[in-house]
């Protein structure tokens, strides 16, 4: 039976490393992780921006109507008064190319706390707006509202 505890003990402690590895160090400068999901064949959609938050980490999903092949390039977001852009340009698309969805993730680390509207551009398209509301039952431990967000229809 220890040799059981060893192995979970084990586990638990890779589980905690990897989460402590992916939290911002406090007080430094805001910072950008992103990652993407390309989905094939997918038929024509609607952009759509759902913004989380939690304590200083931002976490924003976009699903992307994009031509199949192009990939997102340059990853970026900016601070600005109380908008969060965040933005990518698309490499070209392949000629005849069918339309597809480009599921995509911002992790914004270090974010201030202060309310931020979300912005949101892939490529030439004017930005899509995302605002944020108190995370429903949530039970805030203080008075720091920017402890759980949840998305909010604009």
């Amino acid at each position: 039976m220890k040799k059981y505890h060893f192995i979970l003990l084990g586990v638990v402690s890779a589980f905690i490393t990897i989460a402590y590895a992916e939290m911002p160090t406090p007080g430094g400068p805001p910072s950008l992780v992103f990652r993407t999901i390309p989905l094939e064949g997918t038929p024509k959609s609607e952009h759509k921006v759902t913004p989380y938050r939690l304590y200083d980490k931002m976490i924003v999903t976009v699903w992307d109507p994009i031509h199949c092949g192009q990939k997102p390039v340059n990853p970026a977001f900016s601070i600005q008064g109380d908008k969060l852009f965040l933005s990518y340009a698309l490499s070209k698309a392949p000629e005849g190319a069918k339309s597809c969805t480009l599921v995509s993730e911002f992790d914004i680390l270090n974010v201030p706390h202060r309310d931020l509207v979300i912005e949101f551009a892939g490529g030439p398209e004017p930005y899509v707006v995302a605002k944020l509301k108190k995370c429903p039952y949530s039970k805030p431990i203080s008075e720091d509202l920017w402890e759980c967000l949840a998305p909010t229809k604009p």
